[in-house]
């Protein structure tokens, strides 16, 4: 099971750290530049990223995946599985961004210096199913890790439209489903 974990530096940075459990790693480092241009998978629009970023990922096609990163704002995101969990969406609404699920942690990081900017723009979002796809998404099920340099940790789900941003006072975030329940359980 793969673990997010809040690390807070000697000099007051806050960072993400993480297990990886997965049989093989299939992630390298990679630096993307500011101002790099994407092609979305689900819909094929084209994303320009306001910040770079240095994370673990990998190219594939016109985008790139995006495991963990830490942009030049000190947004750092991670995604991990959220077995049985998600609830994508369907059908397109015009005037959102569209995007596979394991492309939502690569949007963050390119476009969002914050939480805060992130709460002000989470409902233009949805991560969709594969049904109304351009190319093959597939129906990835995936939860994230966010926390920015003021320290504020939160965890975004998708179980619901628009998603919300939930706190996370613990710095620690499983695989496991609902967030919210998994608080209740430790309280």
């Amino acid at each position: 099971m793969c673990t997010s974990i809040l690390q807070i530096a000697k000099d007051g940075s806050h960072i993400l750290a993480r297990t990886m459990d997965w049989h093989a790693l299939y992630v390298q480092p990679l630096f993307v530049p500011r101002n790099f241009q994407w092609q979305g998978l689900y819909d094929n629009a084209v994303h320009t990223n306001r910040y770079a970023m240095i994370g673990g990922g990998g190219a594939h096609d016109h985008e790139i995946d995006v495991s963990d990163g830490v942009n030049e704002m000190g947004l750092s995101v991670q995604k991990l599985t959220f077995a049985n969990g998600s609830h994508l969406v369907d059908t397109p609404t015009p005037g959102q961004v569209h995007l596979a699920p394991y492309e939502f942690s690569f949007y963050l990081l390119g476009h969002y210096a914050s939480v805060a900017d992130i709460e002000a723009h989470i409902d233009e979002i949805q991560l969709m199913t594969n049904r109304f796809a351009v190319n093959d998404i597939g129906n990835s099920e995936l939860h994230f890790a966010v926390v920015d340099r003021t320290g504020r940790t939160v965890v975004i789900e998708p179980t619901h439209f628009p998603m919300r941003v939930r706190e996370n006072p613990l710095g620690v975030v499983t695989n496991s489903k609902d967030f919210e329940l998994q608080l209740k359980r430790l309280g």
